[in-house]
């Protein structure tokens, strides 16, 4: 059954809410008795619950007219839109009952900064100079001077320098965002380096990505690629694709044009005809400006409107919700069999005898113990082999794409070139390294998408397969020591038809994907090869640092080293007309481009192979501590029942009494969760 409205997907979020509230108080109960259970992870889900907006990404190369397009959303002119590159920094927009604009500061701040930032902004830096810089609030109506990239007729070394602005978060009264929408308004991807990097950062965190499109230019070849190697490489499939500025084509070509679009488009987002659209954004900002309804109808962006509510709703939403239905419940039945069950049949039990079995289990809960230290062992020593393996190819990468970059700069067709005119020489070169580092960049990150998906992404298959199959006979040793012990003590024998690795995998994606809490359903239930693959491989999360490690994003040396190269030989001296000189100019640009590639090239091999070993180890790291939560729990267990073995039996009922009470009601929310999880399936 679909998510009706936002108004029911609130009532299943209260739901859920209440569910986990109440799902507290039994833990508080429950370690009020004694047990060390830990209520944080609760925390963590509620959080989670009351913070997960939607986050929707919007993208686009420069003069697409994202801000546009945003703005028509909106219903008014807030983020600026030039014929010039615009959007320096990521401006989030979310609902406010009032206009609202506050300015994040980056952390730390960037080496080189451009001397385009206003005066109030920078005394603001010097006020807490050598701290982290809090953000402050900027006006609305001068939001332009903060967001938008310096003056593009200024010296290029310091156009390109960074801003030291993180984000701008908007609040606005926007219908829209009224029930959890952010929008995210990213640089244009073919603007620079860095401020691509920015966009690139925000993909893994995105609900839904919409493309924008200028017609009649749809499906370029750098927008196609970047779709391919960026958006498809982190698991976005679903793509909207909104083509602007459909009412510039005449009448007669708008259907040609949608054909080609379609055709174009189709493959690329999982949505299929349903994920594209031709709209009007400035005619749509400007009926709901004159609140010109009928006009509005025409422009394409209430279709648009409609289907990214619908599916924010029914996919991200059920998503969401689930994310925390699943983790919640699997925590009611570890709560469930691994305390309150064992407890009782615990509390049962003579002194003597509970003496006795917690003194006849311990061996076993100390080989688990062992068993744990050698995981980790085995652990350390595949990540130092990782990073030298990761090195070595990284290196071997490197020294195949310097090679390609002659013949690809040879080959290289451009918009812009030289001129003998003296007057025109500084701007016509300015738009000529623009356009050839762009290229070059564009090729390398064509490159390294490539080289990732296929080579690194196989080797990081083989290391994980390798690894699991190492750790996989320890990891099941120490859960048959633990289920030993827990049986030993309580009596009650838990029967699993699953490896300790689907069990402990099932943890490890609980963390990443869901919360600490959705670790509760590996441990107990299993999650199968797709858990494991999920929990460990990285994929295409490596995909930017690969590039940024590249891509040189210092272009000021790059293009200040060639014109001191020209300016030396006297090249621009020569009369010999624009082509000779675009030619030598390219070549001494392609080799500073190359030059610091090679200058670069052991340490970016050095920290990148570190990086990747470092963010796997991350996520096996998460073994361990599966690994050490479990023993803790059992460590807790113990401690509650030797306090309470000096109780009379009367306590001991009262205990037991309790403890059922306390099995009802977590009956009770987990019928609410699964009634809630069944009504969304």
């Amino acid at each position: 059954m679909p998510i009706t409205s936002y108004d029911d997907m609130k009532e299943k979020k209260g739901e859920i809410l209440r569910s986990l509230i109440n799902l507290a108080k039994v833990v508080d109960s429950l370690n009020d008795m004694g047990l060390a259970i830990n209520g944080e992870a609760l925390l963590d889900l509620k959080n989670k619950l009351d913070n997960d907006n939607f986050k929707v990404l919007v993208i686009g190369e420069f003069k697409n007219g994202k801000s546009t397009f945003i703005n028509s959303l909106m219903g008014e002119k807030v983020l600026p839109a030039y014929s010039t590159p615009c959007t320096a920094v990521i401006n989030e927009v979310i609902y406010g009952k009032e206009k609202r604009a506050t300015l994040y500061f980056k952390n730390p701040l960037p080496k080189e900064m451009s001397s385009d930032i206003q005066p109030s902004a920078m005394r603001h830096i010097k006020n807490h100079e050598n701290h982290e810089i809090p953000p402050i609030m900027v006006d609305v109506d001068d939001l332009v001077d903060y967001v938008a990239i310096p003056d593009p007729t200024k010296d290029q070394a310091d156009s390109i320098k960074e801003l030291p602005y993180s984000k701008v978060v908007l609040e606005y009264p926007i219908e829209l965002c009224h029930d959890g929408i952010e929008i995210i308004d990213s640089p244009g991807l073919n603007e620079s380096g860095t401020r691509t990097k920015v966009t690139e950062e925000y993909l893994n965190h995105a609900d839904a990505i919409v493309f924008v499109f200028r017609c009649p230019k749809i499906a370029g070849a750098s927008e196609m690629d970047y779709i391919t190697d960026q958006i498809h490489a982190r698991g976005h499939n679903d793509i909207f694709f909104v083509c602007n500025a459909i009412n510039q084509v005449s009448e007669d070509e708008q259907d040609r044009l949608i054909k080609f679009g379609n055709k174009k488009l189709m493959p690329l987002t999982t949505l299929g005809e349903q994920g594209i659209f031709y709209v009007n954004a400035l005619g749509a900002l400007n009926a709901k400006k004159n609140k010109d309804n009928e006009a509005l109808v025409h422009t394409g962006i209430p279709e648009f409107e409609n289907a990214l509510s619908d599916y924010l709703r029914n996919n991200k939403g059920k998503a969401k919700l689930l994310q925390i239905i699943t983790p919640g419940k699997a925590f009611i039945e570890n709560l469930r069999t691994q305390y309150i069950k064992s407890y009782i049949a615990s509390l049962n039990q003579s002194v003597e005898e509970l003496e006795n079995r917690i003194r006849n289990a311990m061996p076993q809960l100390n080989s688990a113990k062992e068993r744990k230290e050698i995981v980790a062992g085995k652990i350390d020593l595949a990540m130092q082999n990782l990073q030298n393996q990761i090195r070595v190819l990284m290196d071997a990468q490197f020294g195949a794409i310097i090679g390609k970059i002659p013949d690809f700069v040879d080959d290289m067709d451009l918009d812009n070139h030289m001129t003998a005119n003296p007057f025109k020489q500084k701007s016509k070169r300015e738009a000529l390294e623009k356009e050839v580092i762009a290229k070059m960049e564009q090729f390398v990150q064509k490159e390294m998408g490539t080289w990732i998906k296929t080579d690194l992404q196989e080797t990081l298959d083989v290391f994980i397969d390798k690894l699991e199959n190492d750790l996989g006979t320890d990891i099941d040793v120490f859960y048959n020591k633990l289920d030993e012990f827990r049986c030993e003590v309580s009596g009650v024998k838990t029967l699993r038809n699953i490896s300790g690795f689907e069990r402990v995998s099932g943890t490890i994606l609980g963390t990443i994907v869901g919360g600490p809490m959705y670790g509760a359903l590996g441990a107990s239930l299993g999650l199968g090869e797709m858990a494991k693959r999920s929990a460990v491989t990285l994929g295409a999360s490596f995909t930017a640092g690969a590039v940024l490690a590249f891509t040189p994003l210092g272009a000021a040396a790059i293009t200040t080293a060639a014109t001191a190269a020209i300016l030396g030989a006297g090249a621009l001296q020569l009369v010999t007309g624009g082509s000779s000189l675009t030619k030598k100019y390219k070549n001494q640009l392609k080799n500073s481009f190359i030059d610091k590639l090679k200058e670069s090239r052991e340490e970016a091999c050095k920290n990148y192979a570190a990086n990747i070993a470092n963010d796997v180890n991350e996520k096996f790291d998460l073994v361990n501590k599966a690994l050490d939560n479990e023993i803790e729990m059992e460590n807790s267990k113990i401690a509650a029942l030797k306090n309470d073995r000096d109780k009379n039996s009367d306590k001991r009922e009262k205990m037991l009494v309790l403890l059922q009470q306390c099995e009802h009601e977590l009956d009770l929310i987990e019928g609410t969760l699964t009634n809630i999880s069944n009504s969304i399936a």
